[in-house]
């Protein structure tokens, strides 16, 4: 049941900062006006009105606009009697137990405003006045004899009549009885404004950044009252009275302590210092806040890969360069799964994009490849991404990546870590329980690691390492318990709020190209364009090869499915498919791997057509797929030189003329499907005769074998 409230009209409402006061009450709610706002009203039922009372921004003031609270205002320098110490507080506490008991006396006709009639019922306004306040002889506890009880004497009858009317004309307000002498004292100023000058200067004296003793900054300050004393003495005028060294003190006990500290420290140091503390956003739903950064790890390793360092010698092995790798790491705030990880060299812009891609896709391959028992399906879109305010970051590729994606990028201040508490937690956490395990840790500090040969004992090379911090992600953090969920695991808080809420949609397939694939120009054929070898076409391409005076354009290839390519014909971007059907989900290292085994087996056969391909694709053994896996993780991840260098590599494409338009129906003549081999543009026929009969054919079939060799494999 709704319990109605009653208001006066000169009752004040404070709610969220705005403050109101009672027009109307009703049986159903009330009508506010807004203080200072005329004609600016709110309505609120009663059941509104109690959910109001109880929030901590509302304060309600009975009778704020009566005249006796105004003037009671201006008078008195607190607002409740709590606020007083606690001497002045039990002194007006008997004092109002005085008024009390004399109006009550008064109405019953025992005690009247004369002196006289004071004087005569005094006993019993003493009387009452001690049973009201629990002292004398109606204290609860009783005394034992011999004991000293003390009873404070009543005022006389001009006092208590003075203290009388004040409280009645306050509306019984024991704010009124508060003593004028509460805050009494001497006010004036003990030293002269030269003094208090100088006397200031300790503050700039201590806050210097030589971080100066107060001891010695109190000695210092004397010691410029001495030398004002001795050009005074000069001039003939009075010497200042040198303050003590306790007065220096306290006068530098009263400077801003926040300002001392900047002084001395800096700012960033002051403002970690002085930190308020929060209990961060509230974040509910998977993937609504998403944060990510970059770390030094813990740990020197072998700056190699596993296969490299197995063969070299062991002279080269004791030369060979160790250091200590980047980590970059998302993690997803509401769940506190691992959503992207990956190692670099330094922090740069392309590996932060290339960690920002993983965040869209399921990485349990990458699990697999690392022999984890657990999956790592953990991915999705993001609502917030949070940073710091890192050069990879900042870097105008990576934040016109976010962008483009449509998610909020948010960078707090530098210097701020706790801002982002959720991943400097988890790499806290992989300091704690992964790096003790490792050889070659360095410890959080030069003191906690003394004489540890951290680099003596560095065996860890980066596939080991990716392997490593993959196991701990996927099979120990996500699987462990966690403070901040209440206990529950990582995987656990996923697949419930995912069952609960959901998450975004990942961008699609067409957005993921243009954002993250690799930036390529391709001159237009009659089958597209070429990439790896492979030709692709759309209707745009081929529209454009009839009709466009441009005969170039720029395509974006996914290295991790090389089936279809995003390709800008004008401004518009469309997807253009492979030629060649088969090579759906095939990574590029695949296919370099599979061109290379055809290479090696047939030296002299130029023939690559889609079928030797795709089964030599199959051939390759999953250790070499997981390792082709496991390598994106680290810096030596295929980067733009390289597809540009196996490109060149390939010196005709893979195509097959029934398929390479993608619409032409295959022909019952089993001859006319065959694979056929297209020489370089510019070139004739490789079996057409030549008329050159000034070169021998050896040395003319060497010249023309080297220039297949071209860094453009259109050319």
């Amino acid at each position: 049941m709704t319990l109605r409230f009653r208001f006066s009209k000169s009752d004040m409402i404070t709610t969220a900062g705005v403050a109101m006061r009672p027009i109307e009450i009703t049986d159903a709610g009330g009508t506010f006006e807004r203080v200072g706002q005329p004609g600016i009203t709110e309505a609120f039922s009663h059941q509104e009105l109690a959910e109001m009372m109880r929030r901590p921004d509302t304060t309600y003031f009975a009778g704020y606009f009566d005249r006796a609270a105004q003037e009671m205002r201006l008078k008195k320098p607190v607002d409740l009697i709590s606020e007083l110490p606690e001497q002045i507080r039990r002194l007006v506490i008997w004092r109002k137990a005085v008024c009390d008991a004399f109006l009550a006396l008064e109405a019953t006709g025992d005690i009247r405003r004369t002196q006289e009639g004071y004087d005569h019922a005094r006993p019993r306004l003493a009387a009452e006045t001690q049973r009201r306040v629990g002292e004398g002889a109606a204290a609860p506890k009783k005394v034992r004899p011999g004991k000293d009880v003390i009873v404070r004497n009543l005022p006389g009858s001009r006092t208590a009549f003075q203290w009388v009317r004040s409280y009645q004309s306050a509306s019984c307000s024991p704010l009124a009885l508060i003593p004028e002498t509460y805050r009494s004292g001497n006010r004036e100023r003990f030293w002269c404004p030269r003094s208090e000058a100088l006397m200031n200067q300790v503050v700039e004296i201590y806050a210097d950044t030589q971080r100066p003793t107060k001891v010695q900054a109190i000695k210092e300050t004397q010691a410029r009252f001495d030398e004002e004393n001795r050009r005074r003495a000069e001039r003939g005028a009075p010497p200042l009275v040198v303050p003590s060294a306790a007065s220096i003190r306290r006068r530098l006990s009263m400077a801003d302590p926040f300002y001392l500290y900047a002084k001395r420290y800096g700012a960033a140091a002051a403002a970690k210092h002085f930190t308020l503390f929060s209990n961060g956003p509230d974040v509910v739903r998977p993937m609504e806040r998403v944060e990510m950064d970059e770390n030094l790890l813990d740990v020197i390793s072998l700056l190699t890969l596993t296969g490299i360092w197995d063969h070299l010698p062991r002279e080269r092995q004791k030369k060979f360069e160790s250091g200590r790798r980047w980590l970059y790491i998302a993690i997803d705030c509401a769940t506190k799964c691992v959503l992207s990880m990956r190692l670099a060299d330094n922090p740069n812009s392309d590996d932060a994009i290339r960690a920002l891609r993983q965040i869209f896709e399921d990485k349990t391959p990458l699990a697999q490849a690392a022999e984890c028992e657990s999956t790592w399906h953990h991915h999705g879109g993001i609502g917030t991404l949070v940073t710091d305010m890192g050069s990879a970051f900042t870097s105008d590729a990576f934040q016109g990546t976010v962008a483009s994606l449509g998610t909020t990028a948010h960078l707090p201040s530098a210097g701020v870590p706790w801002l982002r508490g959720h991943i400097e937690s988890f790499f806290r956490t992989l300091g704690h329980q992964l790096m003790p395990l490792l050889a070659g840790r360095t410890f959080f500090d030069t003191v906690e690691r003394g004489d540890y040969p951290s680099e003596t004992l560095a065996c860890l090379c980066d596939d080991d390492l990716i392997k490593i911090l993959l196991t701990f992600i996927v099979d120990i953090y996500h699987n462990q318990p966690h403070g901040s969920l209440k206990g529950e695991t990582p995987n656990a808080a996923w697949e419930r709020l995912v069952v609960e809420h959901g998450t975004p949609l990942v961008p699609d397939g067409l957005t993921l190209r243009k954002e993250f694939g690799r930036p390529m120009v391709r001159k237009l054929r009659g089958d597209g364009v070429l990439f790896a070898g492979l030709s692709y076409s759309c209707e745009a391409l081929r529209e454009a090869y009839l009709h466009s005076p441009t005969r170039q354009a720029e395509i974006r290839a996914d290295l991790s499915d090389i089936g279809w390519v995003a390709v800008r014909v004008g401004a518009t971007w469309y997807p253009a498919l492979a030629n060649q059907p088969g090579f759906d989900g095939i990574t590029f290292e695949q296919l370099r791997e599979g061109r290379r085994s055809i290479r090696q087996k047939h030296k002299r056969d130029a023939l690559l057509d889609a079928p030797k391909v795709q089964r030599a694709i199959q051939r390759i053994s999953e250790i070499n797929r997981r390792a082709f896996a496991l390598r994106e993780l680290t810096p030596f991840h295929m980067t733009d030189i390289d597809v540009a260098r196996s490109e060149a590599a390939l010196h005709y494409p893979i195509r097959s003329d029934s398929m390479r338009l993608g619409h032409i129906k295959p022909s019952d003549d089993p001859l006319s499907n065959g694979i056929s081999i297209t020489a370089p543009i510019g070139k004739g026929k490789l079996d057409a005769p030549s008329n050159d009969t000034t070169n021998p054919p050896e040395r003319r079939e060497r010249r023309e074998r080297r220039k297949h060799w071209r860094f453009d494999d259109e050319k």
